[in-house]
């Protein structure tokens, strides 16, 4: 039964800060709503109670300058209790209806008929008066006639200064419940650090153990769970049983160095002489490096230039071939491991190919490239970009060679496998002969080298399964070769790649 990997779910602490917060964060809502729809509320009734209470409290006191007729008095005490209350205006109509005085808070905004107020009303009642036990305004018929109401005074609020008021509700509700939540996350994450502090002890001694340090450390006890006590003390065990085997290993190489030592000295001269060739062969080629760097510092044309470049970077590709022809013969002596660096794969094709467009059009042949899907500007991989450089070099060395006045497509796609790993899956098609694809036996391993002189498809092969991928070749329709090599590379950057197939 193959068991199926799953990616690692959230940390132990980031699951405990979640069961503490979760809580709190539900009863902050709950009770930040509920108080502030409280606040709210209380807000709109008090401010209906104090329109409503100046009304009341202006219609006794407006009965003498009604009755009288006096506007004058009317007036300023409208206007003292304007400028000490919050109403928009306050007006003042007789028992008919008719007005006998407005004031408002701005003399120059519009009437009560502008805008949609609130408005609160209180009747302006005249009192009879009592003198020496008799009523003035008492009939001859021995009746009352009791208070009249000899007119109606209206405060009216502007709605709007309800909206202010319950914005500044809302403001510092959450300013308030934001600070008390974030006080409660705090101490939240500090009694979570003192839970998990002695687990994130216990894993760095699994780390240390992993690393090869079997040193032994004391258990604490104090103020630790005995759970906690019981691991260190097997950790501790653990330590020591490890350090028991390291030391019989150490003995069991001590008696296979000496073998070793022999089969290395089997395979030194062979070492001493590629070093020897490698050094032959590179000399002369680096001063026609130098020679080219000296060139450019002359005034050139473009074309010039142009050419100086590819030179230079023909040059280094021979160098590469150089060496990666040593890299084969020293396939054989040991285990050969891929570098592993930083570059940026699309720039990396892109110089590859355009090395080899003034060669491809001299003898008439159409060189392209294609970057199919929603590739990045940029895409830095960690990985061998000179041995990426060196098998795609190959293969268009060779589809040059044998295309003619044909054509080459290179097609450079990308996927995603992870969240920081991606696929190059690099395909080159010609118009050849489809000899390319006759040179790859991937069962025998051994393919002749390819008259263009290039290192061959088997190196290609090799070099390619050592960084993790594999080749495909084919045949094309129209006769030409297909040859399709796939690479994994981990994201040094962080790049958004589409995870599905493009």
């Amino acid at each position: 039964m193959t068991l199926r990997s799953s990616k690692p779910g959230m940390s132990l602490s980031a699951r405990l800060l979640m069961l503490g917060a979760f809580p709190a964060v539900v009863m902050f809502f709950a009770l930040m709503i509920f108080f502030t729809s409280a606040r709210l509320d209380d807000a709109r009734t008090e401010l209906a109670r104090s329109g409503q209470l100046l009304a009341d409290s202006l219609a006794p006191a407006l009965e003498y300058a009604v009755v009288s007729g006096n506007t004058n008095t009317l007036d300023a005490t409208l206007e003292q209790s304007l400028q000490r209350s919050d109403a928009a205006w306050i007006r003042v109509t007789d028992v008919v209806g008719d007005e006998l005085s407005l004031v408002r808070q701005n003399q120059g905004a519009s009437g009560p008929q502008s805008e949609h107020f609130q408005t609160y009303r209180a009747d302006i009642l005249q009192e009879p008066v009592d003198v020496g036990g008799g009523d003035l305004l008492s009939g001859s018929w021995g009746g009352s006639s009791g208070a009249l109401r000899v007119g109606t005074v209206e405060v009216a609020v502007n709605p709007r200064l309800l909206e202010a008021r319950q914005q500044q509700i809302l403001w510092s509700s959450v300013t308030v419940g934001g600070v008390v939540l974030l006080f409660t996350l705090l101490m939240v994450r500090s009694f979570l650090s003192k839970l998990l502090g002695p687990i994130r002890k216990l894993a760095r001694r699994v780390s240390h153990l992993i690393e090869g340090n079997y040193k032994t450390y004391p258990v604490a006890v104090g103020g630790n769970a005995s759970e906690v006590v019981a691991i260190q003390q097997k950790l501790n065990k653990l330590a020591l049983h490890l350090a028991h085997m390291e030391q019989e290993r150490v003995k069991t190489l001590a008696a296979s160095d000496t073998a070793r030592q022999k089969a290395e000295q089997a395979n030194l001269i062979k070492s001493e002489f590629l070093a020897a060739m490698s050094n032959e062969l590179r000399t002369p080629l680096r001063g026609v490096l130098g020679a080219l760097d000296a060139t450019t510092q002359e005034p050139l044309s473009a074309r010039q230039s142009h050419y100086l470049k590819t030179v230079r970077q023909s040059t280094e590709d021979l160098l590469m071939v150089i060496s990666d022809l040593l890299d084969y013969a020293s396939m054989d002596d040991g285990p050969y491991l891929p570098g592993n660096h930083t570059f940026d794969l699309r720039k990396v094709i892109e110089n590859c190919v355009a090395s080899f467009r003034l060669s491809a059009e001299q003898q008439g042949t159409v060189l392209e490239l294609q970057f199919p899907g929603a590739w990045p500007e940029t895409l830095i991989v960690a990985g061998d970009g000179p041995r990426v450089r060196q098998v795609l070099a190959s293969l268009i060395e060779s589809a040059v060679v044998v295309s003619g006045d044909g054509f080459i497509n290179v097609r450079a796609h990308l996927s995603s496998l992870d969240p920081d790993q991606v696929l190059l899956n690099c395909t080159v098609v010609d118009s050849g002969s489809g000899l390319m694809s006759t040179q790859l036996d991937p069962e025998s391993g051994q393919a002749p080298l390819p008259a263009t002189g290039s290192m061959g498809l088997v190196v290609v092969q090799k070099l390619v399964e050592l960084m993790g991928g594999h080749v495909k070749v084919g045949v094309e329709e129209t006769g030409g070769s297909s040859i399709c090599f796939e690479l994994p590379f981990r994201l040094a950057m962080a790049e958004t790649v589409d995870s599905k197939e493009r």
